[in-house]
């Protein structure tokens, strides 16, 4: 695989946010989570399960860094649902009462994806109680496939900096998160927070001047 391949599209960079609000999600039903490695690995694990079917959800790239597996990729979705009010860092990671509402919002693409969802739930049950040094040594004595050689390790034995984990490319899957282009412009609008609040607004003052106009008729 080449080295340019690596890097996430638009389409899936899109994808790994909305797939990451839903596992922290499904894991604050399941725990807390207490920081960022503890997302990282659950993220990790979640990922590893995909990609060992051949299932294209997360599109993250993972490589063995100082406390495990670890991508950068993560930070930033992070980041940018957190600046967007989706999730919030309080008594750990968790998603906020206008996260949920988008993920209300994406009821029908989610239940299209139902197939790909259930690796993270699948998971969250399994792994999202543990405390992070049990999640850090589980992920340690994970066993991954090392490209392009194909030789399975556990990530203990990788060297630092050695690619654990690339993203499915599409003729690798056998099935992957599908989205259409009006899903993916309603996500653009949804995942944003002022276009999202501008949407909103529009939608109440269209509902307000409707409401107003059958009442003038009534009269």
């Amino acid at each position: 695989m080449e080295f340019k391949e690596k890097f996430r599209n638009p389409e899936e960079a899109i994808i790994d946010k909305v797939l990451l609000l839903y596992l922290i999600k499904k894991a604050e039903e399941k725990g807390r989570i207490w920081g960022i490695t503890k997302l990282m690995k659950l993220v990790f694990f979640a990922e590893r399960e995909m990609v060992k079917d051949k299932v294209k959800g997360f599109n993250y790239n993972f490589y063995r860094w100082h406390l495990g597996p670890f991508t950068p990729e993560v930070y930033e979705d992070l980041e940018y649902l957190i600046e967007n009010e989706l999730v919030a860092e309080q008594e750990g990671i968790g998603v906020t009462n206008q996260g949920g509402e988008v993920l209300m919002e994406l009821e029908d693409l989610l239940k299209e994806n139902k197939g790909v969802l259930e690796y993270i739930e699948n998971l969250m049950g399994k792994y999202a109680c543990e405390g992070t040094d049990e999640l850090m040594k589980s992920a340690y004595e994970s066993e991954v496939e090392l490209m392009p050689f194909k030789i399975k390790a556990k990530v203990r034995d990788v060297p630092i900096g050695y690619d654990l984990l690339t993203k499915l490319g599409e003729t690798e899957a056998r099935d992957a998160f599908e989205i259409d282009d009006a899903w993916l412009e309603t996500l653009d609008i949804i995942l944003d927070k002022q276009a999202y609040g501008s949407l909103k607004e529009a939608m109440e003052s269209a509902r307000t001047k409707a409401s107003k106009k059958v009442v003038m008729t009534e009269l």
